[in-house]
């Protein structure tokens, strides 16, 4: 189980908060199409289980060990009296700020609105696929979450426990085959996901208390949605995280920042570092020393040598040009510590502001402090003020990184943020988050770690989602992946690999790492299929592979 922070409030008061509060909803459901298994959750947080306090962002994603604790949104902004208003999620144990349901006309929710929206609809493409192929559609042939999907106008949509929705604005996306913009799923109308699988679900965070920040309430509904893809190539290591998120209040805010707060524990929660890759708007979290829970005798929750890296990657955020592609930088990545210390856990909407600003509780701006590989990076203030922290690769130890001051290990948070914007009354802004990992490995971790790996999984996830895969009636919608390994030979190979056909005709598919259909001569005879790789680009590819018996996904590399 998971340590938690420390609070600066004595028992009876925590007792007296608690009693007080309304109870939050531990309603969540998982992204479990590939690699990754992330819990979600009502609130808004992300990737752990509260009733049991424990982390839930499995990978792989059948073992015990995590790569994620808990994330939420955190977002700030002054009205025009320069009040600050301010919502931000951490471990609930002094209350919530988000709660399920959106706000009503005068831009607030109630508890029992709340409890009637604490449901998180799922569905798979292949459920979308089947629902389509059929010439009727009844309220017994409709896949259930299709049925009930909260789109506006639905008359059959229900929330927590069967409860009848009446949906009069937008929520949930569909396609709207009659153009009618009413979601009606028995003239045909079904979900519009990307991915091969997708969650929804709306939180805000005006609801029946503002408790975890105790700071003004910002009045803003939030459309989550969180989606993935199973094709057997890296792009299975990566969850996408699409947030939209409109002021509902009549305040115009000024500099108003969004953030994304994360306490990534990577398997055992106290030997990590972390790091930032500007590039990619990248949170890292890496082991600090080549043993993942050896300090503590190898928890269950720990990977040993074998480890992963893990990003959280910030591919869109408010001030990007999505038409041009054109992205500004982040405006802060920040970290604080486990602690009471003035370096340590936010207690109040000053300080939760603080850290969305580069600055710790105190106000204290964040310093690079960095002198020299292996010197302790502690001299808080010394250094020329920066945004960044750690934000050199730990493969170059000339660059500031934990690996490269020989910092103490601990148990890491942080935040990437936006820059600062007007978020007026009425807007919407569109933050997309992609949490994403390395395979394991027994060099992920100091003194032998490097980013390029991790960076590489990222340009996978921006490149997916900026040319979305397009849906396949064979990967994604079928149990076939890692765990059966294609035998081909040679490999790497300069001008053609050969598959055995096990006795049977063959259908093959090849793959580049971005999921993208590549096209290859195949000659093929019952015994052996040959693939022609000669104008292929340098670089690894895979294959799917089907035939009478078996469904299988192989690796080959072309030199």
């Amino acid at each position: 189980m998971k340590k938690l922070y420390y609070l600066l409030l004595p028992a009876f008061s925590l007792i007296n908060i608690q009693a007080k509060a309304q109870a939050p909803f531990n309603t969540l459901d998982y992204v479990d199409i590939n690699n990754i298994k992330a819990s979600v959750l009502v609130h808004g947080d992300l990737f752990w289980d509260p009733a049991l306090m424990d982390a839930d962002c499995h990978f792989p994603a059948s073992a015990p060990t995590n790569i994620n604790f808990v994330s939420a949104l955190w977002m700030s902004g002054y009205d025009g009296s320069s009040q600050l208003h301010v919502a931000a999620q951490t471990y609930r144990q002094t209350g919530n700020d988000y709660w399920p349901g959106p706000l009503d006309a005068s831009d607030t929710l109630t508890y029992a609105t709340s409890r009637d929206w604490a449901k998180i609809w799922k569905v798979n493409r292949k459920d979308i696929a089947m629902f389509i192929s059929l010439s009727t559609h009844t309220t017994t042939n409709t896949p259930p979450m299709i049925l009930t999907w909260p789109g506006k106008g639905n008359a059959n949509a229900t929330g927590n426990g069967g409860a009848p929705l009446t949906i009069t604005s937008d929520m949930a996306p569909f396609t709207d085959l009659n153009h009618n913009g009413i979601y009606e799923p028995l003239l045909g109308e079904y979900p519009d996901i990307p991915g091969d699988q997708a969650l929804w679900w709306v939180f805000s965070d005006n609801g029946p208390a503002h408790t975890e920040t105790n700071g003004k309430p910002l009045g803003v509904e939030i459309h989550a949605m969180a989606y993935a893809y199973r094709r057997g190539t890296l792009i299975d290591n990566v969850i996408y995280y699409d947030y939209k998120i409109t002021n509902k209040s009549a305040n115009n805010y000024a500099n108003f920042r969004m953030g994304l707060f994360d306490d990534v524990d990577l398997g055992y929660s106290f030997d990590d570092y972390i790091g930032f890759d500007s590039a990619h708007r990248m949170g890292i979290t890496y082991n600090g020393i080549n043993d993942d829970g050896s300090s503590a005798g190898h928890p269950a929750n720990s990977y040993g040598t074998s480890i992963p890296i893990v990003g959280v990657s910030m591919i869109i955020l408010p001030g990007d040009d999505l038409t041009t592609h054109t992205h500004v930088p982040a405006g802060s990545f920040m970290y604080y510590n486990n602690d009471a210390s003035p370096y340590g856990n936010p207690t109040s909407g000053p300080e939760y502001d603080n850290y969305l600003r580069s600055k710790f509780r105190s106000g204290t701006h964040l310093t690079n402090d960095f002198t020299g590989a292996g010197v302790p990076s502690t001299g808080w203030g010394a250094g020329p003020f920066t945004d960044y922290v750690y934000s050199g690769d730990p493969a170059v130890s000339t660059e500031w990184s934990e690996c490269a001051s020989n910092n103490n290990l601990g148990d890491r948070r942080f935040i990437i943020t936006s820059n600062d914007f007007a978020m007026n009354s009425g807007s919407t802004q569109e933050v997309v988050m992609a949490l994403l990992t390395t395979p394991q490995s027994t060099s992920n971790a100091c003194p032998l770690a490097g980013f390029s790996s991790i960076k590489d999984a990222a340009d996978t996830a921006w490149n997916i989602f900026y040319n979305p895969l397009p849906p396949s009636p064979t990967l994604g919608n079928k149990d076939v992946f890692a765990d059966k390994h294609l035998a081909i030979f040679p490999n790497p190979a300069h001008d053609h690999i050969t598959i055995d056909n096990q006795g049977q005709d063959a259908s093959i598919t090849i793959y580049n790492v971005l999921g993208q259909k590549i096209e290859a001569p195949i000659t093929q005879n019952n015994d052996k299929s040959v693939i022609d790789v000669t104008k292929l680009p340098a670089g690894v590819y895979y294959i799917h592979f089907n035939n009478k018996n078996t469904d299988e996904v192989g690796r080959f590399i072309k030199q």
